[in-house]
């Protein structure tokens, strides 16, 4: 039987959940795109944002050991097509498969343009150009720190 973790990234939130268990940390996309007020951002607010995250993280997989032992990770939330469409350069269908390294791609290419830049990049909304760095902190991660080679971008 496989196992699935569902990572569902809210706004302030974020819930985390495996074979019936559930964890709720208080950080979400909007939580971290606040942390990342530099034009282009800041070294350090990015390593902060992330680190966010990542410590909680460690909650995580402390509380739902079953979560780091997952076969697959599902994502989803607000902003996350997003960063799917960044990656394809338009709009892509739903589930996709994010590959560590294209995440990590579109990671650099959106936190190294300022906001004018940024919004020029195709699949990129122009209201989505400040929150889709927040969800980029957030789904690098969670690559990162899960050790994941892959997620699964799913519909809310």
């Amino acid at each position: 039987m496989s196992v699935v973790l569902r990572i569902h990234l809210g706004e302030h939130a974020s819930t985390y959940s495996v074979e019936g268990q559930l964890y709720a940390v208080p950080v979400g996309a909007d939580t971290l795109a606040a942390m990342v007020v530099g034009d282009p951002p800041l070294p350090e607010e990015l390593t902060n944002a992330i680190g966010l995250l990542l410590d909680h993280l460690e909650d995580v997989t402390r509380e739902v050991p079953a979560a780091d032992l997952a076969d697959s990770v599902e994502i989803s939330g607000p902003g996350l097509d997003t960063i799917v469409a960044v990656e394809v350069g338009g709009h892509a269908p739903l589930p996709f498969t994010l590959s560590r390294a294209a995440a990590e791609d579109v990671f650099r290419t959106l936190v190294t343009e300022s906001l004018v830049d940024r919004v020029n990049n195709p699949g990129l909304p122009a209201e989505q150009a400040k929150r889709v760095l927040g969800v980029s902190c957030a789904v690098v991660a969670v690559l990162r720190g899960l050790r994941l080679d892959e997620v699964v971008v799913v519909s809310n």
